[in-house]
């Protein structure tokens, strides 16, 4: 990995939004973004535009993590798609919890540590030491707050 740019905040603070403005600067951007939704979360892909259901608080999907129910099948998906990336931008939106018990994002996250990219992630702050250490401790990061 060339470099890693982390925009860090509290729940509701811009993170996405903020990902969402980077992406439009950067050509032929890849990777995922959340958009909060009535009763969850949709996921974006970035090369596509294509947006699907990731979580919600309603029982539509047979996984469950906390309050959350998703479709594993969708991460997989995700992850296939990002480790299929050789080169440029790349963002994941967002790492937290999941990942850090070895879910969601996290196969992505560590396979993309060997890859000639340039990684923007979103992460909160009560996350974000436990995101690097264990994702990005050999890695060039440099932290910001969303505008």
């Amino acid at each position: 990995m060339r470099s890693c740019r982390i925009i860090t905040g509290d729940k509701g603070s811009g993170k996405s939004t903020r990902l969402l403005e980077i992406s439009k600067t950067v050509p032929n951007p890849a990777g995922f973004i959340s958009i909060r939704t009535e009763n969850g979360y949709s996921l974006l892909d970035l090369s596509t535009g294509k947006s699907s259901t990731l979580m919600t608080d309603e029982p539509l999907f047979p996984d469950i993590f906390r309050r959350w129910y998703f479709d594993q099948r969708l991460f997989d998906a995700a992850n296939t798609s990002l480790e299929s990336i050789s080169s440029g931008t790349v963002f994941i939106d967002e790492i937290g919890r999941l990942e850090l018990d070895g879910g969601g994002f996290a196969p992505s996250l560590r396979a993309l540590r060997s890859y000639d990219i340039d990684l923007i992630i979103a992460v909160r702050d009560a996350f974000l030491q436990d995101v690097i250490d264990r994702f990005l401790s050999d890695t060039c990061v440099s932290v910001e707050e969303p505008l």
